[in-house]
């Protein structure tokens, strides 16, 4: 499996506390299954967090350097999850944003509460500037919870949707949830990721919601959301349908 959704860069985000902590979240990916994770930390999509690109290129730097010294075998990309604000399209346009490990997928995610009218023209806006979109946990946003069509149309346009694997095991809560099993049943997903954060709470286990997707879901479209289309993105390559 590769985890295309982490917050596993230390110090720089809501994420791993320290490189301790970011090691442990290694560890515990690699035990259950997965072989690559895209480190995505926050990164506000106005002009002043780019002061902080040379932090998180340091930051990735080190934890490969100490996941070879821990003897921990897995591959960490660099990207970051942009958070899609108005001054983000001229940052697309003059092509500044930080990828998902140099692709041209984008990692947009947006307040929870954002109006499926500025989420749509926010992201028509940065696809135009030749970003692939992946929209981050689209289950959890208020406009996709009361009009599942608004994910049904990211879909059609080709945007890549990415659900969090504590969405379908009810973690956020029964609305959520319900959404995200809606979708999946639809087939409005694409990959699913951990989006975890810590050791203790949304980690980076995987070995839970695999059991859960193989007991609810054809053993080919687990494959497609868990190892072949986030394979896929690494490489830079178009997704496959999930159904």
């Amino acid at each position: 499996m590769i985890d295309i959704h982490c917050h596993i860069l230390p110090e720089f985000d809501d994420g791993a506390a320290d490189m301790q902590e970011a090691v442990a979240m290694a560890r515990t990916a690699v035990a259950s299954g997965v072989t690559g994770i895209v480190a995505t930390p926050h990164f506000p999509g106005r002009p002043e967090a780019l002061e902080g690109i040379a932090l998180l290129l340091e930051r990735h730097r080190s934890l490969r350097a100490a996941l070879k010294t821990a003897g921990i075998r897995m591959n960490v990309h660099l990207g970051a999850e942009i958070l899609c604000l108005p001054q983000t399209v001229k940052m697309a346009r003059d092509q500044q944003l930080p990828t998902l490990g140099q692709t041209n997928y984008l990692l947009c995610e947006f307040d929870f509460r954002e109006s499926r009218i500025r989420m749509n023209k926010l992201l028509q806006a940065i696809a135009a500037c030749g970003y692939r979109i992946v929209v981050a946990h689209p289950e959890r946003y208020d406009a996709v919870q009361r009009d599942p069509g608004v994910a049904e149309a990211w879909f059609a346009k080709g945007y890549v949707l990415q659900m969090n694997k504590d969405s379908l095991l009810g973690s956020f809560g029964p609305k959520v949830a319900q959404t995200a099993r809606t979708m999946l049943k639809e087939g409005l997903v694409h990959i699913i990721a951990s989006d975890a954060h810590s050791t203790l709470h949304r980690t980076t286990d995987m070995s839970e919601i695999r059991t859960w997707l193989q007991s609810n879901c054809p053993e080919e479209y687990v494959k497609v959301l868990l190892e072949e289309n986030p394979a896929r993105l690494i490489r830079g390559a178009d997704m496959v349908p999930a159904v």
